[in-house]
């Protein structure tokens, strides 16, 4: 390996400063390993963090982040991340960022992880369904959730980020080949379909060859009369462009980020039910072992505006796609009735299927989902997120800002959902 990487390999010779800094306690969540150290209390400030960097030598890591294109909401979110955590450490780490796919695919990822190629990377999880079972299976749960332009969305990250972290089969998924993990589950918004002409019907679905991401969207692909095509990331745009696909199932931030609203400008969301999610995930590889406790200590406390980034990410995008999608002429639309009663269908086979895995207790899985649910969408109305309007005229009535450096709409979800869900899994 050419890239030059420097890891401290103890904090012996800091003195435990009156900063907040305690022993080393017990293990918890992403935090298993680490090199050792004194630790630092959640809500050290920035200055805090400086100070306690200051004896630890320089560390640099590989980061490849979410998207294609470095502009993207899920890119600016994951550089973001990478900044604050050199900047907190007073520069003691060096963060190199990484396009997606450009040092491993989407499934070599792990590999690349466990041999040091990456440090950092968000994984797409869903990409691998026999490797990540039960991962699938919590991700398959989510079809409870209602289709929902905000509060769905929020609540989408919130739960699968809680029941990630507690359930011990998912976490076993990413540390059985060598991940660790730092936030389980990334959405990037709740699912919409996007398609080359408008489907208004029934018979419009009929033999559409429909690209999707997770396991659950072959099931909702047939209930449609549609067939799943297999068709990475990468290759979605030519696929659509040149009529190899018609339509498209994935996050509207994914489509929208891609450019694929200029091919395929129509977007379908269901009103009630809801397309299953194919989320990625936030991990580390094989380095992480070796850093400082107050190194991966840092990579947690500065999630809250990880998290509120990805809100803005799922929330955003849905405003922007549809105003590029009637620039190209499309629309974004309910799906029909007859075509909604049929994913209903579908996702009651689709829960049955989760309730009698071998992977997990499907009956747990499916009652933690929807009782995490019930939590995050009281939590999103206690802080005043409501819907007031439907997604088709979301622009309208949707109250935060358009512009990502604007965040304190969302923050407060983001802050609670670190408070409630990371800190307990933050390392120590």
């Amino acid at each position: 390996m050419t890239r030059n990487k420097k890891f401290a390999a103890s904090l012996a010779s800091l003195a435990v400063l009156a900063l907040g800094l305690t022993a080393c306690g017990g293990d918890r969540g992403g935090g298993a390993n680490h090199a050792g150290g004194p630790d630092i209390e959640p809500g050290a400030s920035k200055e805090d963090y400086i100070a306690a960097f200051e004896e630890v030598d320089p560390i640099e890591l590989d980061f490849q982040y979410a998207s294609l294109n470095p502009k993207s909401f899920s890119s600016l979110r994951d550089i973001e991340w990478a900044e604050n955590i050199e900047e907190w450490s007073g520069g003691k780490i060096t963060i190199n960022t990484h396009t997606a796919g450009s040092i491993a695919g989407p499934t070599e990822v792990p590999d690349a992880l466990a041999d040091g190629r990456l440090d950092l990377a968000h994984y797409y999880s869903s990409y691998e369904p026999q490797e990540m079972a039960a991962f699938v299976d919590m991700t398959k749960s989510l079809v409870q959730l209602p289709s929902s332009p905000l509060v769905g969305e929020l609540v989408s990250n919130a739960v699968l980020m809680e029941v990630g972290f507690n359930t011990p089969e998912v976490i076993a998924d990413f540390e059985d080949r060598g991940m660790h993990v730092l936030h389980p589950a990334n959405p990037v918004g709740n699912t919409s379909m996007v398609c080359r002409e408008d489907k208004g019907s029934p018979a419009d679905w009929q033999g559409a060859q429909i690209r999707g991401n997770t396991q659950a969207h072959e099931i909702q692909a047939k209930a449609l009369d549609g067939t799943l095509t297999s068709v990475e990331l990468a290759e979605g745009y030519e696929a659509l462009e040149r009529g190899v696909l018609d339509c498209s199932l994935q996050s509207t931030a994914t489509a929208y980020n891609a450019g694929w609203m200029e091919v395929a400008p129509f977007l379908k969301f269901p009103k009630e039910a809801s397309f299953a999610p194919g989320p990625g995930s936030l991990v580390a590889g094989s380095s992480w072992e070796t850093l400082p406790l107050i190194a991966q200590q840092l990579m947690f406390d500065v999630m809250p505006d990880y998290l509120s980034g990805e809100g803005f990410n799922a929330v955003t995008s849905v405003v922007i796609a549809a105003e590029e999608a009637r620039e190209n002429g499309g629309s974004m639309e309910f799906l029909d009735k007859e075509s909604e009663k049929a994913l209903a269908e579908a996702n009651k086979e689709i829960l049955k299927q989760v309730e009698e895995s071998p992977n997990v207790d499907g009956a747990a899985m499916n009652r933690n989902v929807s009782d995490a649910i019930e939590k995050w969408t009281g939590i999103a109305e206690e802080l005043g997120y409501e819907e007031k309007g439907e997604v088709t005229d979301f622009a309208d009535w949707y109250e935060g800002s358009m512009d990502f450096n604007d965040r304190e709409y969302l923050q407060p979800f983001a802050d609670r959902l670190y408070e409630e869900v990371v800190v307990p899994n933050r390392p120590s």
